[in-house]
């Protein structure tokens, strides 16, 4: 198994992604309209099962709050679409799928991070200011 700092896979996911890349092999099998809607229909319900199965810090995207997903990863969402497609559809290794994902919670994390740190400096300026100005104040005050 890939060496995962963020993504937590479950057998389920595996079974899914399989599945998924069986789909993509399929439909190169088939030349009538009708099982080809079908199975477009069966790959985009399987490339949103899987999104869904992907679990961070013991939460899988399907029941994370919606403020926390929105947050975090809905700037993401269609980024992970494509990679569930495009490796499903080049029956990229699983092991290898699950690192790409990986590095694309990464991303997010380093994101979510960056912001997390904007808030903490502006809090310690605003502090910073609010002191000044009771500084201020209470010189004035003793001047008077």
């Amino acid at each position: 198994m890939a060496d995962l700092k963020y993504l937590e896979p479950t057998e389920l996911l595996e079974k899914i992604y399989a599945t998924l890349c069986s789909e993509y092999e399929d439909a190169q099998h088939y030349k009538n309209e009708q099982d080809q809607s079908e199975i477009e229909v069966t790959k985009k319900r399987l490339t949103k099962k899987i999104f869904n199965e992907f679990v961070v810090d013991e939460e899988y995207f399907l029941t994370m709050d919606s403020d926390v997903f929105n947050e975090r990863y809905h700037l993401y969402e269609d980024d992970f679409l494509r990679l569930i497609k495009q490796c499903s559809e080049n029956r990229v290794e699983y092991d290898t799928f699950v690192q790409i994902i990986d590095d694309l919670i990464a991303s997010a994390k380093f994101r979510l991070h960056a912001f997390e740190q904007l808030t903490e400096e502006i809090q310690k300026i605003q502090e910073v200011e609010e002191t000044e100005e009771e500084t201020v104040e209470e010189a004035e005050d003793e001047e008077e």
